[in-house]
């Protein structure tokens, strides 16, 4: 089944949706690990990276790999964004499907 085309990657949108809910807590290492399976740590720390440099979140390195990251106001903005994206791409292929099987009419 074709995923509905969005503003951002699988990665980037599970780290920010983790991050935004853990708040002003802030996110660690082991809880992107425990909550994103089979992530690789290169590709974890590239997208942080990344999304630290475009200013949805913040970075605190507290040892070599050990971090807390926290959502930034453009970070929570964008997932607000984001999610209203990703829900009306799920309530467009949901219309449809109901249409093609005659539903919509009921």
């Amino acid at each position: 089944m074709d995923e509905p085309p969005t503003g951002m990657d699988d990665l980037h949108w599970r780290i920010l949706t983790l991050v935004a809910k853990r708040g002003y807590i802030g996110a660690t290492r082991e809880d992107f690990f425990r909550e994103i399976r089979g992530v690789i740590y290169n590709d974890l720390e590239k997208a942080i990276l990344s999304l630290e440099k475009e200013g949805y979140i913040g970075l605190e390195w507290l040892a070599d790999s050990r971090f807390l990251v926290s959502i930034t106001e453009k970070g929570s903005m964008e997932v607000r964004g984001e999610y209203e994206r990703r829900l009306k791409a799920y309530q467009d292929r949901i219309a449809s499907q109901q249409s093609k099987a005659g539903l919509d009419k009921v």
